[in-house]
């Protein structure tokens, strides 16, 4: 799929009143979760999802093309993947109960570099797989040999209209567990957590996603609907061109031979 969105930051002392805003204009309460967000970061050399003894079979229709469809991606470069998890406060936190991740359904999370943008546009665009219900992530990355990077608590807020989500969110980085894997229980969520942002900002997406690759009246609609809605909100929200490498979780090419390659920068992106 493409996902299309408008972004920009939002202080921390303004959430509540663009909570409000969001829920005027959405007709909802914000819908609030968190996800702890486990970065695997691929091999060098990219090799796809070849080993599959660790996939779980489904009867879902749809999943066996996602995993061939990111197998095929992967198989060209290689990228810092999320295996994303929902908590909550009163049960995943201030616990002595290790998580345990394989028997826990999860979400795998990939997107792609931004596309150059339109000249004169305030949409960013790229291309997004995302894998819902899926146990043994954790055992599917260490086959294919993916190292975990980091790992954060995401905290967030959402709001939909008709196809449009607005979603808020900042991340709490955890502190590596020093053995490769993720930390096995997480501190109390009142007294532990800080954003990872000094400044504590939220940062605002409005997104618009296009299942179909190949449907590129969609793809123009989209553009033209968060364009639209860049205007709508104009004199609220000062939606922000960034540069599209601080969504790059592309990893770099191992080079067989030669010189080394050139440092490149791997950002996470959302």
């Amino acid at each position: 799929m493409y996902e299309l969105f408008l972004s920009t930051f939002i202080a921390d002392e303004d959430i509540k009143p663009t909570c409000s805003i969001l829920s005027g204009l959405c007709a909802m309460p914000p819908w609030e979760s968190l996800q702890r967000v486990l970065f695997f970061k691929g091999p060098a050399r990219p090799n796809g999802l070849s080993n599959q003894s660790s996939f779980v079979r489904t009867t879902r229709k749809d999943v066996p093309a996602l995993w061939k469809e990111l197998h095929q991606q992967l198989s060209r470069q290689s990228y810092i993947l999320q295996a994303r998890y929902e908590v909550f406060k009163d049960k995943d936190f201030g616990t002595d109960t290790p998580a345990n991740f394989d028997s826990r359904p999860g979400v795998l999370h990939w997107t792609d570099f931004p596309e150059p943008p339109q000249k004169g546009s305030f949409v960013t665009q790229r291309k997004k797989t995302e894998i819902w219900d899926q146990q043994n992530l954790l055992s599917i990355m260490r086959d294919n040999n993916y190292l975990l990077k980091c790992e954060a608590i995401e905290e967030t807020y959402q709001f939909f209209r008709d196809d449009v989500e607005f979603c808020l969110f900042r991340h709490y980085l955890l502190p590596p567990s020093g053995d490769g894997k993720p930390l096995a229980v997480l501190g109390d969520w009142e007294t532990t957590f800080s954003p990872t942002d000094p400044g504590k900002r939220w940062l605002f997406m409005v997104k618009v996603h296009v299942l179909q690759d190949n449907q590129p009246d969609e793809v123009r609609k989209a553009h033209e609907k968060l364009t639209n809605i860049r205007r709508e909100l104009e004199g609220v929200f000062e939606f922000k061109v960034f540069d599209r490498r601080i969504h790059d979780t592309r990893v770099a090419v191992e080079m067989r031979s030669g010189p080394a390659p050139l440092p490149q920068v791997i950002t996470v992106g959302n």
